[in-house]
């Protein structure tokens, strides 16, 4: 039996850094939602109403943080030298889509 694709199921499955890529409004919403119904967080900042970024990552202890462009570098060069050491970048639609392949592919350039 699969189990129930929630972040924190994700988070966990996977080792090392955990990308979150947000293509459009409609994923950012329902990205949000899920957040929030997890009690996922921007640290004491709670949760925003609209997320204003296309790439966020996930940490440990149901936190959530923005990428600088450090970050979204690594993140739009398939994580560089941590590639092989657990750098995973999610495309979320296709992840709460059921998508077998929800990583995120390189045909779409994000802007740093």
């Amino acid at each position: 039996m699969k189990s129930k694709r929630t972040l924190e199921n994700l988070r966990k499955s996977l080792p090392g850094k955990v990308y979150m890529y947000l293509k459009d409004e409609d994923t950012m919403k329902a990205f949000l939602a899920d957040a929030k119904n997890e009690g996922y967080s921007f640290g004491k900042m709670g949760l925003p109403e609209i997320i204003l970024d296309s790439i966020i990552s996930l940490k440990e202890n149901k936190q959530l943080c923005y990428v600088g462009v450090i970050g979204r570098l690594e993140f739009q060069c398939n994580g560089g030298d941590n590639a092989g050491w657990g750098f995973h970048r999610i495309d979320y639609a296709e992840y709460i889509s059921g998508s077998e392949d929800y990583s995120f592919k390189n045909d779409t350039l994000i802007s740093i």
